[in-house]
């Protein structure tokens, strides 16, 4: 009763948050991760590149780069024209252009139980394999993702402050891994003049030429240099995670839980499954067709 009544004085105040409901504008443009994909490393390496004479901080990156979850109505009306935001969400029509960055869900796993255990919402006692058959696999409930680290923390789902500020206590929901990935993927994957799509593996393999290829689409100023101070300044805020970790952090069942729900969508996203290096390993290369 007391955050209904709350949320109406934020909403006529237009302090109320602005969510997957924000009224998007023509020449808005979105950045997109799943949460646990690296969407706060792509912030930091765009917000950068916007401005590398300023370098990124918590307090200038909500005016330079906001994010649905933390600006109000109010807010997002004074950010300067063309909007570049940051997003977990599934595709909304509404949306203009967007760069989406995929990574292995393998790796997204072992990022966002890890993240759930620092940030509390995750027991300490809940095993890495309990998480991934209970709570990553789930499509039914709100990931979470919002309270990445970086723009600010919010003190917990929970808190009045915040609650009271969302319709219904509600922002969105970025579903399922697959069903976010393919939501993208489905509806633009064969528009590049919509639609870059990013690898995680590829971004920090090659961040130069990514960041490249992200500079032109937005598009930002993408000569050399600038991107050069962008990326030294976005490593000196945080360091990525190497691919990878999850060969020998996911237990075998997690692994082929994963598989056999998104194996298609990992194939389509250009990454190998497990079990068809297994089997590659038992029967051996196959000779090619005389």
């Amino acid at each position: 009763m007391f955050i209904r009544l709350a949320y109406l004085a934020n909403y006529f105040l237009e302090r109320d948050i602005a969510g997957r409901s924000l009224h998007k504008l023509p020449d808005d443009i979105f950045l997109v991760a799943y949460p646990g994909s690296g969407g706060q490393w792509l912030r930091r390496l765009v917000a950068n590149l916007m401005d590398p004479s300023n370098p990124l901080t918590e307090t200038n990156v909500i005016p330079r780069l906001p994010d649905l979850y933390h600006l109000s109505r109010r807010g997002f009306a004074k950010i300067r024209r063309p909007r570049i935001i940051f997003s977990h969400e599934c595709i909304d029509a509404e949306y203009g252009r967007a760069v989406y960055l995929v990574r292995d869900p393998r790796d997204v796993a072992v990022s966002f139980y890890e993240q759930g255990r620092q940030g509390g919402s995750v027991e300490k006692s809940f095993s890495l394999e309990q998480f991934v058959s209970t709570s990553f696999m789930r499509t039914e409930e709100y990931q979470g993702g919002w309270s990445e680290e970086f723009s600010g923390s919010i003190k917990a789902n929970r808190d009045f402050a915040y609650r009271s500020r969302l319709k219904d206590g509600f922002l969105g929901t970025p579903a399922s891994w697959g069903e976010n990935v393919m939501s993208w993927m489905g509806a633009r994957g064969r528009d590049p003049k919509s639609l870059l799509l990013v690898r995680y593996e590829d971004l920090f393999s090659d961040p130069q030429r990514q960041l490249g290829r992200i500079a032109e689409f937005l598009p930002l100023d993408e000569a050399p240099e600038r991107i050069e101070s962008a990326l030294q300044a976005a490593q000196s805020q945080a360091t990525p995670e190497p691919p990878g970790r999850w060969r020998t952090a996911l237990p075998e069942s997690a692994v082929q839980a994963i598989e056999s729900v998104w194996g298609p969508v990992m194939t389509a996203t250009g990454y190998a499954l497990a079990s068809a290096e297994v089997e590659t390993t038992i029967e051996g290369p196959r000779s090619p067709a005389s």
